[in-house]
């Protein structure tokens, strides 16, 4: 029987997968500023999972390969594995309306196929370390009551059609800069005499609903349809 990776030699590799979810944190909280579906939890548990799958590549045959006897690639059923998961992934992933759901959810097959490897593999400290460190994550981020305490500040991306009249442009402007839309941007995306539809960017509170700047907007007769928009950066 092979002798397992001692616990000393695991720890360097925990911090290296903490050190990664924290990356991945960080560039999520960018993201979750954008409004974009893969937000902090998404990013965390993609970069967990992306540096336990190295970390059981370099270090997780050791043992076997130290065997004389050995003369074929350990690794390569580890490898139809990641390959094989990221399929059913995949398969969680849905699109309905312009909305993606499933993300984080084929995110975290992905990190629970990286973790039964480690343990299969013999990191068992390593593995099991990184399911509590994971499962505290999910329960940290399950709704977005942390999140919206984190951000301060969210993009705002909307699209008008309206009525094409000269003063349109600058009322609504001007309602969004009273419902405290900043950084106000509009691009014309369509325009002829009788219509315009535009593109409105811009940064709120995450403290604003959203709604509430859309019907103070629809009080205006000219104004003849609001959508949200992924066109933002």
């Amino acid at each position: 029987m092979a002798n397992l990776t001692p616990i000393n030699s695991q720890l360097p590799w925990l911090v290296r997968v903490i050190v990664a979810s924290l990356c991945g944190a960080l560039i999520g909280y960018e993201r979750a500023i954008q409004r974009k579906s893969a937000g902090v939890r998404t990013h965390i548990v993609v970069a967990f999972s992306s540096a336990l799958f190295m970390i059981i590549s370099k270090y997780g045959f050791y043992d076997l390969l130290r065997l004389n006897d050995v003369a074929v690639d350990p690794s390569r059923i580890a490898a139809q594995i990641v390959s094989g998961i990221s399929f059913i992934g995949a398969g969680t992933i849905l699109i309905k309306k312009q909305q993606v759901s499933g993300l984080t959810t084929a995110a975290g097959i992905w990190a629970t196929a990286a973790i039964g490897m480690a343990i299969g593999s013999g990191l068992y400290f390593l593995g099991i370390s990184l399911t509590a460190f994971l499962f505290l994550i999910q329960m940290l981020f399950h709704d977005d009551s942390l999140i919206d305490k984190i951000i301060m500040h969210i993009r705002f991306n909307i699209q008008i059609e309206a009525v094409n009249k000269h003063h349109i442009l600058k009322t609504i402007e001007d309602e969004l800069k009273a419902s405290h839309v900043q950084n106000v941007s509009v691009k014309i995306l369509y325009v002829n005499d009788e219509r315009i539809i535009f593109f409105v960017d811009g940064i709120i509170n995450n403290n604003i609903d959203e709604n509430d700047i859309i019907m103070s907007l629809r009080k205006y007769p000219d104004i003849k349809r609001i959508s949200y928009t992924s066109m933002g950066k």
